[in-house]
């Protein structure tokens, strides 16, 4: 495209860093990325208003990584970018499941009256009594289930080991944050602990490989 062409045309050098594998590559473009701030690579840089919904007294609300320790924290439910994603979200969910606005925080209820999507049946009614709100409670827990956030399973720091053909590297992982990668569990004992904060992107390429026993784990 001619945007792809312009940004070629301003390149001088290109370099490259073998890894083991596609983890190992993922994992190294992330950490480059928020270390080298690229011009053209904006999604993956650090956000500071990363944000999920937290089930808390029955109710969610939302909460920031900025406040909250979302590697330990349970009943939480997606990574959004903004307040804003995170309620349209919710909204959503309310509209696919029949849920309420007001048991949500979405508007504000008047006493001992139905909000107005029950009038247009667009709620099944956990505000006027025509169902229940622990009905109500199950179907949103059910919903956001998909998205739950894995509270970090280990007590510590792990080392990731990748075979590849030509090299084999121990990725260092804590609290979803990779430390990085080296040859040697030595090297990997050494490695800094993560810095405070949650990684979003951290989080979306490691979660499933640590946890599917694809690749051998070892606490550190």
């Amino acid at each position: 495209t001619p945007e792809e062409a312009r940004m070629l045309r301003q390149a001088r050098r290109v370099s490259w860093i073998p890894t083991a594998g596609d983890l190992g590559a993922l994992l190294l473009e992330a950490q480059m990325i928020k270390t080298q701030q690229p011009l053209f690579n904006k999604r993956l840089r650090k956000n500071r208003q990363l944000c999920s919904i937290q089930i808390a007294e029955g109710k969610p609300e939302v909460v920031y990584a900025r406040d909250v320790d979302f590697s330990h924290s349970p009943n939480l439910f997606g990574l959004y970018r903004s307040r804003h994603k995170a309620l349209e979200t919710l909204k959503y969910l309310a509209d696919e499941h029949q849920l309420c606005h007001g048991l949500l925080g979405l508007e504000k209820l008047s006493a001992n009256r139905a909000c107005f999507r029950a009038a247009l049946r667009r709620c099944a009614g956990a505000c006027c009594g025509r169902e229940t709100l622990d009905d109500h409670q199950a179907r949103l827990l059910e919903a956001l289930e998909s998205v739950r956030v894995i509270c970090w399973p280990w007590q510590g720091p792990v080392a990731l080991i990748e075979e590849g053909k030509l090299m084999t590297q121990i990725h260092v992982i804590d609290h979803w944050f990779y430390l990085g990668s080296v040859s040697d569990m030595e090297e990997a004992r050494r490695l800094k602990r993560a810095p405070s904060g949650f990684d979003h992107d951290g989080y979306k390429i490691l979660c499933r490989p640590l946890l599917s026993g694809h690749y051998p784990i070892e606490p550190l």
